[in-house]
């Protein structure tokens, strides 16, 4: 008799069939999923594991060459005094070590729009839904000119600035010299969604370093940024005194943003 006309006379026989079913099924999706897998681009170098920014000791103005011990001592009651320092002010008009007070963005406002890191050290990144979509536009334009432009850091609240802050304290010694390398909490503009710390793809070590100006993303930036609406918030010898951040962008494309950096501009 052919197989066509048996009929199954056991419920276990038919449930057999059903469980042989579901295993090919999700072998087939196994297999897709390792053909679809990702693939990074030749000659991309493995993300650097770091959650606070790397920053060379040439890269502060005021670099402090501190013992081990005095570092302890020290940044341990600058930690202290940080945690009593108030960062309330509505009217957003103070400043405090050369940074200026800025509220955090509307949360309604913010979208994804990139990861950096991963495994462990994975975090999703963020900006204001204008500057956002303006980023987008912008590494885009790079790429179709060969350059890959990647978000390291965008927004930060003010539990999280605090934290990197300090981290810095811990390394440099006291609030000040940390604050020519961090903001405090509360004075940071990636608390607004319209900051962007930016980097070169193809060279992952230069993240948040000064070499990053010696990239070809950086070179981009700085020829074509402000198309998109971005501007380097602390370039060389900048207003407020704050070390050179070449990796540092700002958005200022739209009214809203104009307004919340105005101060800056001053």
């Amino acid at each position: 008799m052919k197989w066509k006309n048996k009929k199954l006379h056991s419920p276990f026989q038919f449930l057999g069939l059903v469980a042989l079913a579901a295993l090919v099924v999700v072998l087939v999706g196994v297999g897709l999923l390792q053909i679809g897998r990702y693939h990074q681009p030749d000659g991309y170098a493995e993300i650097t594991k770091h959650e606070v920014p790397i920053i060379h000791p040439n890269d502060s103005p005021n670099n402090l060459q501190l013992s081990s011990e005095e570092t302890q001592d020290s940044s341990s009651n600058e930690v202290h005094a940080l945690r009593a320092l108030s960062i309330r002010n509505p009217e957003g008009e103070d400043a405090y070590l050369g940074h200026l007070f800025y509220p955090e963005a509307n949360p309604d406002r913010l979208m994804m729009i990139a990861s950096y890191g991963e495994d462990i050290y994975q975090r999703f990144e963020y900006l204001d839904f204008e500057a956002a979509q303006a980023l987008m536009k912008l590494i885009y334009s790079a790429r179709n000119d060969g350059v890959w432009i990647v978000s390291v850091s965008a927004f930060r609240d003010v539990e999280r600035q605090r934290i990197l802050f300090e981290n810095q304290i811990e390394r440099r010694g006291s609030i000040e010299a940390a604050s020519k390398i961090s903001a405090p909490p509360g004075y940071s503009e990636h608390h607004t969604g319209l900051a962007v710390d930016l980097a070169d793809g193809r060279f992952p070590k230069q993240d948040i370093t000064s070499q990053f100006e010696n990239t070809e993303a950086f070179q981009w930036l700085q020829k074509n940024a402000q198309k998109f609406g971005f501007e380097m918030s602390f370039p060389l010898e900048n207003q407020q005194g704050v070390m050179y951040e070449p990796w540092h962008w700002r958005f200022v494309g739209s009214e809203q943003a104009r307004a919340t950096f105005a101060k800056a501009k001053i």
